[in-house]
Order: structure tokens, then C-alpha cells, then sequence
């Protein structure tokens, strides 16, 4: 073989490879040649595939074809201002197919320069990124939500991150203000910084222990702001698991409910005062059944004297009687009406009380019934002639005493009722 033939066979060899690589370009790549102009001249089946267009409707077009409007002018200028330069290019770019679906290529375009060094062709080699790119785009979609629901929390919520151990990494400005620590303050720092030491060490037991197993916790705590104030918040703490599934901070997402705990236990305190003013009525009313009956009793039995009797004279007397006992009845509804005020004790005004006098006024009412059992009363209030209590209630009380003296003696012998008073503690009490 001469020389020239192995020559020409070394050119056809070239030839060749040549051909395969634009063979192996064609089957992998998007391709499109340009002339200077930027009209196009060539294209490969890939480019004709993803842009929906024929090669006929292609050719002698310019790229403006498959243009779509997304990249600015200034982006399409410096891309064509660095071909002209005879400089590679390289980039992103997002075009439009025929149907008007978008589609991303990255692409690198090659300019074939004639022998004064200027490009004569430009061959943009590209391959199809869409999937990347709209995956890049809902990614940017999903991460622009999150965004949106932090601010949204961070708006309306009391916001606070701690770490593994407790220790408080993140806080917002609502946290800071119910708080009323800074954020530096906080920063650092563990929830005893508000800890109000109302709620049991096994209630935060239970609380960290839950969160430590993965779990989420809700529940209302009750903290101690800066200046010594508490506050309620409704709590929900959401750990933030690793990859084994094990916690690595917690986020508590709080709400203020103060005012709503405020106002259960201002109702707490009114049952409180409604189940114990019930009570005073039910005693009062016992006490109001008692005073009345003894006095009737008295009355009932000297009616039935007066009916017996035959001495025009005797019973004269014996409804003279009467008389003081109504008074005295007239009395304890006097104060029937007055005690109607259900209002606790502390309500009730005190009196300074002459013991003897009263006594006095209690026995009135007993006068028959002392008769009838031929009771002995005496009583001995010089050690403590006078107590400061509630008329109605010393009233009450002495009436019961009298009553309870008559109505449980002995049927075996006759009663002697002794009443005194004590300095210091005063004490009443028959024997």
C-alpha cells in the first residue's frame, strides 16, 4: 500500500469516527444547528420530538419559535452576545413546544468558527431536565407552603423549639410577650424559667415522658411570666423525630387561654358561695323551725287551758299571757324577714348583747311549758353579762338551749336549768 492510499485510508477512518460520534450525539441529545443569523438549519429527531414540531416547520425559523417568554431579555442578549464573542455558552433554559407546554433543556452551544476566527454556525447540543426542573419547582411550591404556615403559626400561636435536652433554641415574638422575657432572656434556658410550681411533679413527669417516647402531648399549663404573673396556655408539644425515629427537638405550639381560666374559676368560687349560702338557708330554716314551734306550743297549750277552764277570772289571766308570747312570735318573724337576705357570716353584723335581757325574752316564750314541767331556771351571767355576736343567731341559740333542756328532762324527776357565762371564751351551758 503507497503512502496516499494509507493516507486516504487514515481520512476515512477519521470520517468514520466522525460520523459515530454525530451518531451517538444524535441518539442522545437534542441538537439544533443555526447559521450566523440565528436561523435554523439542522435539527435531529430528539429536538423535532420535544418541541412538537416538524423538521419542516423548523427549518429556516429561529429559535423565537420555541421562545416561552419565561427568561428576560437581558438573560436572551448575553447568551447571544457570548456566542458572537466565538465563546462557548452554557445554561438552563425553558422553552415552549407547539402544544404550548413548557419544557427545560440544559444546554451548551458550540460556535464553529471560519478561518478570520468568526462563527460561521452555531450547534446548541441540550438535554431534557423538565422532570428536574418541575421537581425543583414543587419543591420551591412546597417549601414557599411551609414558609406560609410558619408565619401563619408564628402569627397566631405561642411559639417555642427546644432541643433533646430541654433547652430552648427557638422562640417568637408572642412567646416573648406573654413571657415578658426578651428573647435573649430565654434563649438558652429550660421551661423552669416559667415554671409557676402549680401543677404536681408527676403531672411534668408524665408530660416529658410522653414526648420522650415520640408522642405527642396536649394539655393546659398554668407559668409564671417575668414579672410574677401567671398565665394559662393551652399546649400542644409535637417532638420532631430522627431517622431512628427518636426525638431531636420538640415544638410546643401554645394558645392563651388566661382569661377563659379566669372566668371557671371566678364560676369554682361562685358554686362555692352558692353551695354554701344554700346551706346557711337549709340551717336557717331549721333554726327558723325550731324557734317557731316552741313558741306556738306555748300558745296551743294555753288555748287548751283556757277551754278547760270554768273561772271566767282564771282565764282572763291565762290570756293576758298570751299576749307576750305572740310578741315574742312577732319577733322571730321579724327576724324571719330580715335573715330572708341570704348573705354569709361575714355579712352578718354583730351586736353588743345583754344576756340576761335576752334570756328574759326567750323565756317569755317558754312560760308554759316551764310551768307545766315545773322547771327550775336560774342563771349566772355576772362573770360575762354582755356578748359581741349576731342578734339572731344568740337569739337561736338560747331559744335551742331552753327548747332542747324542756323537751329531753327527764320524766323521773323535775328539771333545774342552770345558764352561766364565761370570760374569755364565752361558753353557755345548762346542767
Amino acid at each position: 500500500m503507497t503512502s496516499k492510499e494509507m493516507e486516504e485510508l487514515e481520512l476515512l477512518k477519521k470520517i468514520k469516527e466522525i460520523s459515530d460520534y454525530k451518531y451517538a450525539l444524535d441518539e442522545s441529545s437534542i441538537l439544533a444547528i443555526t447559521d450566523q443569523k440565528g436561523t435554523i438549519t439542522h435539527v435531529n429527531d430528539n429536538f423535532c420530538k420535544i418541541s412538537k414540531y416538524t423538521r419542516k416547520e423548523l427549518l429556516g425559523q429561529d429559535h423565537r419559535i420555541i421562545n416561552s417568554g419565561y427568561h428576560t431579555k437581558k438573560f436572551i442578549q448575553e447568551l447571544w452576545r457570548t456566542i458572537a464573542q466565538g465563546k462557548v455558552w452554557k445554561g438552563e433554559l425553558k422553552n415552549r413546544a407547539k402544544d404550548g407546554t413548557p419544557y427545560w433543556v440544559d444546554t451548551t452551544i458550540v460556535p464553529f468558527l471560519n478561518e478570520q476566527g468568526k462563527p460561521y454556525q452555531y450547534v446548541a447540543i441540550r438535554s431534557d431536565i423538565t422532570e428536574r426542573k418541575n421537581g425543583e419547582e414543587e419543591l420551591l411550591k412546597r417549601l414557599k407552603e411551609i414558609s406560609d404556615y410558619k408565619y401563619a403559626l408564628d402569627e397566631s400561636s405561642i411559639v417555642a423549639i427546644t432541643n433533646q435536652k430541654g433547652i430552648i433554641t427557638h422562640v417568637n415574638d408572642n412567646f416573648c410577650k406573654i413571657s415578658k422575657y426578651s428573647r435573649a432572656e430565654l434563649l438558652g434556658h429550660d421551661h423552669r424559667i416559667i415554671n409557676s410550681s402549680y401543677h404536681p411533679k408527676e403531672f411534668i413527669k408524665t408530660l416529658w415522658t410522653t414526648i420522650a417516647k415520640g408522642k405527642v402531648w396536649k394539655g393546659e399549663l398554668k407559668n409564671k411570666a417575668k414579672d410574677g404573673t401567671y398565665y394559662w396556655v393551652d399546649t400542644t408539644i409535637v417532638p420532631f423525630l430522627n431517622e431512628n425515629g427518636k426525638p431531636y427537638q420538640y415544638v410546643a405550639i401554645r394558645s392563651d387561654i388566661t382569661e377563659r381560666k379566669k372566668g371557671e374559676e371566678k364560676i369554682a368560687k361562685m358554686l362555692i358561695n352558692a353551695e354554701h349560702q344554700n346551706k346557711q338557708l337549709v340551717d336557717f330554716c331549721n333554726i327558723v323551725s325550731h324557734n317557731l314551734r316552741a313558741p306556738l306550743v306555748n300558745i296551743s297549750m294555753l288555748l287548751d287551758y283556757v277551754e278547760e277552764s270554768d273561772d271566767e277570772q282564771e282565764k282572763s289571766e291565762v290570756l293576758a299571757k298570751i299576749k307576750p308570747v305572740v310578741n315574742h312570735l312577732n319577733g322571730i318573724f321579724d327576724e324571719l324577714v330580715e335573715s330572708l337576705q341570704v348573705r354569709q357570716d361575714l355579712d352578718v353584723e354583730s351586736t353588743k348583747i345583754n344576756l340576761k335581757d335576752n334570756l328574759n325574752k326567750i323565756l317569755i316564750g317558754f312560760a308554759t311549758q316551764i310551768n307545766s314541767c315545773k322547771a327550775a331556771i336560774t342563771f349566772n351571767f355576772d362573770e360575762a353579762p354582755y356578748v359581741f355576736y349576731p342578734q339572731r343567731y344568740i337569739n337561736s341559740i338560747l331559744t335551742n338551749l331552753v327548747s332542747n333542756a324542756l323537751k329531753y328532762k327527764s320524766p323521773e324527776r323535775d328539771l333545774i336549768l342552770k345558764i352561766e357565762s364565761k370570760k374569755q371564751i364565752t361558753v353557755l351551758y345548762s346542767r
